[in-house]
């Protein structure tokens, strides 16, 4: 690493800060698809955690689990909505959330918000569950329609 320092009528900067583990950081990139690319930048509660209170399904953890993510496409596209998945370790999708429709702009970031409040198959998620994997879809026109994929944990627990 190589560190600057400049001096302006005595003012003194460093060169770029070191980078800071994200708020996601338990959770791990996987597969992807599309020209959008899609970063998970906050989850609360962050991966790892155990949400509790879920009674007997998936379904009683609705609206528990919220995540950011930011988008930046290389196209310019209409986008009907983002769908996220929390999928089981048998690729079950358990809770899902969706946006509503937006405008990507080639180049531009835009962050959107995903509230995991849809049972998916609340009546094959039974708790407690293990959530093992996380999908966010890009649904729109093909300049902007993407997938990412990632590996973390939640526990969900009655």
């Amino acid at each position: 690493m190589i560190s600057l320092l400049v001096a302006c009528d005595g003012n003194h900067a460093t060169g770029p800060p070191a980078p800071t583990p994200s708020p996601a950081s338990g959770a791990t990139p996987g597969r992807s698809t599309g020209p959008t690319n899609i970063v998970l930048v906050a989850a609360d509660p962050v991966p790892g955690s155990t949400v509790a209170g879920c009674a007997a399904g998936a379904s009683g953890c609705a609206g528990l689990i919220r995540m950011t993510f930011r988008l930046t496409p290389t196209g310019t596209g209409s986008v009907l909505w983002c769908a996220g998945f929390l999928h089981a370790a048998d690729k079950t999708a358990c809770l899902q959330g969706r946006t509503g429709g937006l405008t990507l702009r080639a180049g531009e970031t835009q962050t959107v918000e995903v509230v995991f409040d849809l049972p998916a198959a609340s009546d094959r998620c039974r708790t407690p569950l293990e959530i093992t994997d996380l999908a966010l879809n890009v649904e729109g026109t093909v300049e902007v329609a993407s997938r990412q994929e990632w590996a973390l944990r939640y526990h969900l627990a009655p």
